[in-house]
């Protein structure tokens, strides 16, 4: 082929902007023990790319994989550019996928709550992805109890009376007796829109179901786009009981 002859072939790339890669049948000259050939230029949409940018990797007789990274927040869509490979040059397309990365710190809750009880709570939220994510403001997550799975398992073996399909029923009442009813989130600061390299503070107001039972603990997850936050609960007497308690015994003494 000669030198700057633009060849027919469209190579397509695909993937995230940490790296896009095509697998083609044209042979680029390259063998498994051979390194890129060192003139390489790559013309993309968001600017020129210096030759150690991108990859060659030898898959077998006549296919390679080539592989090159984008700015790390390039918006998904397709676009179009050109690559040089040795004298050769190749029409190329870039298909950027969308990527929802949200990055919370910290990364779980664990808490001492009682029944009914508020607690706010600070995060800081980064958008690592390359598409805007919008932030709620009320959210709502399940909490059940943490051996409750074993717990209903173990009633409904127990219960010999139920067969069949009865006993199935019995099984889902007693895990529905382990699950302590749902967390209620609110943001109180940083709800809204958060566009990609983005990092702010969330403030967050908890507010704990009510049917937590003391000295139990339980698990929950929040979900927010890519995030699952672990919420861990030690649930603990309610502050009234606790004072009624307290003076009952001072009596008795």
């Amino acid at each position: 082929m000669a030198a700057g002859q633009v060849n027919d072939t469209v190579l397509r790339f695909r993937g995230l902007p940490t790296g896009v890669e095509c697998i083609t049948h044209v042979d680029l000259g390259v063998t498994r023990h051979q390194k890129p050939a060192p003139r390489l230029a790559v013309r993309s949409p968001r600017g020129d790319l210096s030759s150690s940018d991108l990859r060659i990797f030898h898959v077998s007789a006549g296919i390679s994989r080539l592989w090159f990274p984008l700015s790390p927040y390039t918006p998904p869509g397709t676009y179009n550019g050109g690559v040089t490979i040795g004298e050769a040059e190749f029409p190329i397309t870039i298909d950027v996928e969308p990527y929802e990365n949200l990055v919370l710190s910290p990364p779980q809750i664990n808490v001492v709550a009682s029944s009914g009880d508020h607690i706010t709570t600070q995060f800081t939220l980064a958008n690592a992805g390359n598409i805007t994510c919008d932030i709620g403001k009320g959210h709502a997550f399940g909490l059940f109890d943490v051996e409750g799975a074993e717990r209903a398992v173990g009633a409904a073996l127990r219960d010999a009376t139920p067969e069949g399909r009865d006993k199935v029923n019995r099984l889902m009442d007693h895990l529905a007796d382990e699950h302590a009813g749902y967390v209620r989130a609110q943001i109180e600061k940083g709800e809204g829109a958060i566009g990609p390299g983005e990092v702010r503070e969330l403030t967050v107001r908890l507010r704990f179901p009510d049917n937590m039972k003391p000295n139990r603990a339980y698990t929950g997850t929040w979900v927010l786009f890519n995030l699952a936050c672990q919420v861990h609960v030690s649930a603990r007497i309610q502050q009234d009981n606790r004072a009624t308690t307290e003076t009952r015994e001072e009596k008795l003494q």
